[in-house]
């Protein structure tokens, strides 16, 4: 993809992955820097979600276009001690919400978020992060999205 050339992307062909014109995966430490580009091309922020797994917490960035639509993902992965991604409210304020929504379900922290509190949950009565799961239901991203790694990466983990 020219927009994103230069950064270390690895961009995902796999019919499995579905909704989305172009399946991206990259560091933590370059998803401003994507954001960045996409809002220099007029691209809009459709929505940031996560995932849990064993290793870790799977993000996914959501980017559209009005005059050229197709839904652009890109995945990141982050540590799960301490999980924290750099904020990108303030390129997207949309992502204020977003970013909010996902502190408060799977305590994520957004680092330099302006506002990081609970969007829909009492902040006072409630304690822990209700879509986070238990050691027992937690997968593997390896098992659940295969298609992200290389076989090699895959035969090492087995």
């Amino acid at each position: 993809m020219e927009l994103l050339k230069g950064l270390d992307i690895k961009m995902i062909d796999d019919k499995r992955l579905k909704g989305s014109k172009y399946q991206i995966v990259a560091q933590p430490e370059i998803i401003r820097e994507i954001a960045a580009r996409f809002k220099e091309k007029n691209y809009f922020l459709e929505d940031i979600m996560a995932m849990e797994f064993k290793e870790c917490f799977h993000l996914l960035y959501r980017f559209n276009h009005f005059k050229n639509p197709g839904t652009i993902t890109v995945r990141v992965s982050i540590g799960k001690e301490p999980a924290e991604i750099e904020t990108i409210s303030d390129l997207y304020q949309g992502a204020l919400w977003h970013e909010r929504e996902v502190y408060e379900f799977f305590g994520i922290t957004f680092k330099n978020h302006p506002d990081l509190k609970p969007l829909l949950l009492p902040a006072e009565d409630f304690e822990g992060y209700p879509l986070r799961k238990s050691e027992k239901t937690v997968k593997s991203i390896k098992d659940v999205f295969p298609m992200l790694f290389d076989e090699t990466e895959n035969e090492e983990q087995s």
